[in-house]
Parts: structure tokens; sequence; C-alpha cells
């Protein structure tokens, strides 16, 4: 199984049909879905590069 938290676009409900035309779907389904498009996520990943950036004006600052 895929680890995909996000629910679909087109996922409703559990039990419900989605949009896609599909009956009775749950989460476990709609993560093996070839036609799953995550919904948007409004907390974006920090990136590797401004990370290192912090870490690095952190320990500047001590001196």
């Amino acid at each position: 199984m895929r680890d995909r938290i996000e629910p679909c676009i087109y996922y409703v409900c559990m039990g419900a049909e989605c949009r896609k035309g599909f009956v009775k779907v749950d989460m476990k389904k709609c993560k093996n879905c070839p036609k799953y498009q995550p919904r948007k996520n409004p907390k974006k990943k920090e990136s590797v590069r401004s990370r290192r950036q912090k870490d690095k004006d952190r320990h500047d600052s001590w001196n």
C-alpha cells in the first residue's frame, strides 16, 4: 500500500460513491487508485537548503 495521507480530490466520504464512479470507497481503495490526485496541503515542507541556512545562522550568532 502506498503512503498517501491526503485524500483524493474526488473522495467525498467513506462508504459513498466517489466522483470517479467507484462505489463504497474507503481510504484504502482511494490510496491505491490509479486516478489518485491529492488535495492541496496548506503546509509546505521546509527545504533542506533553508534548514541548513537556519542552522548556519543559529550557530554563527553564538560567536
